[in-house]
């Protein structure tokens, strides 16, 4: 809206600013009009401003509580998968739960040295009768025997 300066409205001179107001002075405006339709989004973005000073450094908080961090669970991953960490709780109480994964199964190592020899233990059962087994051949003739005494006739 453009106004005189006696605070009037004056369509006249668009690029004149309204008046500063005087004491005991008031003037009376009208209801807003509606919103103009918007532009055509066609202009560019002017560029960015620089940057501000920094501000003043702020008094220092109060301190805090000591955390307390327990280990939760320790769980072993598959070979090859990433260690993965979780911390769940709230402030001050902690718990931190991890995976880690299981390494590749490493070389067979040396024979280790023989132990002692250990206690004999009792005699078992004795087991069932196995079958019987073939003839064996037959033996070469011994030697003819002495001649025995001669019997009651």
């Amino acid at each position: 809206m453009n106004f005189d300066n006696n605070g009037f409205f004056n369509n006249v001179n668009p690029n004149q600013k309204p008046p500063k107001p005087r004491p005991n002075f008031c003037f009376v405006m009208g209801p807003t009009g509606p919103t103009g339709p918007a532009g055509s989004g066609s202009g560019s973005t002017g560029p960015t401003g620089p940057t501000g000073a920094t501000g003043a450094t702020g008094p220092t908080g109060s301190t805090g509580a000591t955390p307390t961090i327990s280990i939760g669970t320790v769980t072993t991953g598959t070979p090859g998968s990433d260690a993965s960490a979780t911390i769940t709780g709230v402030a001050p109480n902690f718990t931190l739960n991890l995976t880690i994964p299981a390494g590749s199964t490493g070389p067979t190592g040396p024979t280790g040295a023989t132990g002692e020899v250990g206690v004999i233990g009792p005699t078992g059962d004795t087991g069932p009768i196995g079958p019987t087994g073939d003839t064996g051949p037959i033996g070469p003739t011994g030697d003819t025997g002495p001649v025995g005494p001669t019997g009651d006739t």
